[in-house]
């Protein structure tokens, strides 16, 4: 599996030969349109979405498979204006909190038990920030961490960088990758790893 950040909240996933997008931006900061067999959207009013083809779009909760990808779309109780999501893919299991801000319950944090990957937003202002990141990360406990929604070059906001994420956290000189591959065997025994990616 290949992971990309799109910036904001956008990710995303190739799987072989399926490539599935979570929260493509509005705008594509390079001008260019992205491909897809899968979206999901975390709100019915992201805007419309810069993609090529057909493809599969999912913007409610529920239960999804696509080309062996499954995605579960996440209703919590706290937070009913957006999707939260939970995928399946390549032995892999993957949640992602998008647009979160704010502490989950007992029962909203058991939809998210034993993921591999998590993808938190840690900006702060209208989302989790580094602090409220890492607490979540202590309950959640994946094995790899990927920072979402954050000040990235390019995009203008009140939003903090990933430095007080990184931190909070105890990282210390993780160095931004365009691309992340990652299969099963790639997954940490121990500690959570904390990956940072540059914005593509």
């Amino acid at each position: 599996m290949v992971i990309s950040w799109l910036g904001q909240a956008g990710i995303k996933l190739q799987v072989k030969e399926t490539a599935l997008i979570i929260d493509p931006p509005q705008e594509n900061g390079k001008g260019r349109r992205l491909n897809a067999n899968i979206v999901a959207l975390s709100a019915k009013t992201r805007g419309n979405i810069n993609i090529t083809g057909e493809p599969f779009v999912i913007d409610e909760p529920g239960e999804y498979e696509r080309q062996n990808v499954f995605v579960y779309g996440l209703h919590l109780p706290t937070d009913p204006a957006n999707v939260h999501w939970r995928l399946e893919a390549e032995d892999l299991s993957l949640g992602h909190l998008g647009h979160l801000n704010h502490k989950l319950e007992n029962g909203e944090l058991a939809q998210l038990e034993g993921v591999d990957i998590l993808f938190v937003p840690v900006g702060g202002h209208v989302v989790l920030n580094g602090e409220q990141a890492a607490e979540l990360i202590s309950q959640i406990e994946p094995r790899i961490v990927i920072p979402i929604q954050f000040k990235s070059e390019g995009i203008k906001n009140d939003q903090d960088s990933a430095e007080k994420f990184l931190k909070e956290m105890g990282a210390k000189a993780v160095t931004p990758t365009d691309k992340f591959r990652v299969g099963k065997k790639d997954l940490p025994a121990e500690e959570t790893q904390v990956v940072v990616l540059s914005q593509s």
